[in-house]
């Protein structure tokens, strides 16, 4: 394990920290609130566009695990310094796109940077912190990535207002050129690991290409003419995920040690962390659309309603990561599974009849339980890991990523059967196929966000937990 930092380093390391997870959690979502502009200025309908969002989230998950075991050998101040770079690249890349295709080759790009900021934030955390603060550490992660995930579409309508969406991606170039040197002072070279990088990339070409393979099944289910495709890509993922763990059982240093899903508590909080993004993300992807097609709101205004919930996730998620540290943290995930089952319960319910009012109510239990989520529920996958700890802390973020994708796809999957827009372009969906789509798709996400809840409930915490106690 490397040195536990001083004070000065562990606190620029918390704010270096805060601010990739930022730039990650902003680019999650700053693309959703102009998504209906990206869509008719290139002419795709409802499902096409949200391969900009699902390319991201897919190749983030698909190559974190990767970038978490090269941190795991040469430490996590180069790989998060190298990933702020190629993040920036592709950015830049992603505001000069001219094309549909360039754009989303270029999301590919800045999600390897993103994964590569993804895996090594969280090990700061369990490499440079005492086990006392690791939940208070985990939520500084996860409040980054929530608020700039949430805060997202309020900059992005912003932009959509006043400038033209290419611009939602060019600001990241500054804020990556000032926060990638401050990262190589945040982290002492004296502090970090100094050894060779051994990774498995048999194992990594396996599980990067079942994730894609996943996610595309998901995607095109609801596509009568990818039916064949459909059905190929999931045998192929099913397949690739078989050898996949086959091949990982008998390497000496796996990409992925997989005695840690041995452990059923360990794979339920993970199944957990998986669901909550999944009806989280599938939703936030939706809830843009919404507002413009049934409120009338413009995508300024959109965003503006989605920060709420941004403020009150940074607004509680510290005190409640703290307060997790000392006092156990099952309770805290099983209130993030029932309060966020009270706003998507209630974005069903008042659908039909939204006011301005009551959306503005939902934001509050949406924010809240966001903010029961990232230090508790991601301290406690922690805690069931074993002697893998640096490694679960990152594949917290991959639980993130991977529900993340998924739920995109399967949100606009579910949209598309309900609500028959297939092949629709945005600017056609009316506000009963809107509603038609959006309502059975936040019910679902609802039952899946109370399966969280039920399942939290059943986890004991871990040895960690119970030994403080003591």
């Amino acid at each position: 394990m490397a040195k536990v930092l001083d004070g000065r380093h562990t606190a620029m390391m918390l704010i270096v920290v805060f601010a990739a997870t930022f730039m990650d959690g902003l680019d999650a979502s700053i693309v959703n609130v102009v998504l209906p502009e990206i869509g008719s200025g290139f002419s795709v309908d409802t499902a096409t566009v949200s391969w900009v969002s699902i390319t991201y989230m897919m190749v983030l998950a698909g190559t974190l695990v990767a970038f978490a075991r090269i941190a795991a050998d040469i430490g996590v101040r180069k790989v998060m310094a190298v990933g702020l770079a190629v993040f920036t690249l592709g950015s830049l890349f992603c505001g000069l796109s001219f094309s549909f295709e360039l754009l989303i080759v270029s999301r590919a790009v800045q999600a390897v940077g993103a994964a590569m900021m993804a895996a090594s934030g969280p090990m700061c955390c369990t490499e440079h912190l005492p086990v006392a603060k690791l939940g208070f550490g985990l939520s500084i992660v996860t409040i980054g990535a929530s608020f700039g995930f949430a805060i997202g579409p309020a900059i992005g309508g912003f932009i959509a207002e006043y400038t033209t969406w290419p611009w939602i991606f060019l600001i990241n170039v500054p804020i990556g050129l000032l926060v990638a040197p401050l990262m190589l002072k945040a982290v002492p070279g004296s502090s970090e690991k100094g050894g060779k990088i051994h990774l498995d990339v048999p194992g990594t070409v396996l599980l990067c290409s079942a994730i894609v393979l996943g996610t595309f099944a998901v995607e095109t289910v609801s596509q009568s003419g990818m039916r064949t495709f459909t059905i190929i890509a999931a045998i192929l993922c099913l397949a690739l995920l078989i050898l996949f763990v086959r091949a990982e059982r008998g390497k000496e240093r796996p990409l992925l040690r997989l005695g840690m899903f041995a452990r059923s508590d360990f794979v339920a909080i993970f199944i957990c962390l998986m669901m909550m993004n999944m009806a989280y993300m599938g939703l936030f992807y939706l809830l843009p659309f919404f507002g413009q097609i049934c409120m009338g709101m413009s995508p300024l205004t959109v965003g503006t309603f989605l920060l709420i919930s941004a403020l009150i996730t940074a607004a509680f998620g510290m005190p409640i990561g703290r307060m997790s540290d000392r006092k156990g943290r099952k309770w805290f995930c099983v209130t993030a599974g029932l309060v966020t089952a009270v706003a998507f319960g209630l974005l069903a319910i008042f659908a039909g009849n939204m006011t301005f009012g009551m959306f503005l109510v939902i934001m509050v239990p949406m924010g809240l339980g966001w903010a029961f989520v990232g230090g508790p529920m991601a301290s406690r996958l922690v805690e069931h890991a074993g002697d893998e700890r640096d490694m679960a802390s990152s594949l917290t973020n991959e639980a993130y990523y991977v529900g993340g994708a998924v739920g995109t796809a399967l949100a606009a999957t579910l949209f598309t059967l309900f609500s028959g827009s297939g092949g629709i372009n945005i600017s056609d969906v009316t506000s009963s196929m809107m509603l038609d789509g959006f309502v059975p798709t936040a019910v679902i996400c609802t039952l899946m966000v109370i399966a969280v809840a039920v399942i939290s409930f059943a986890v004991r915490d871990g040895k960690d937990r119970c030994e403080s106690d003591r």
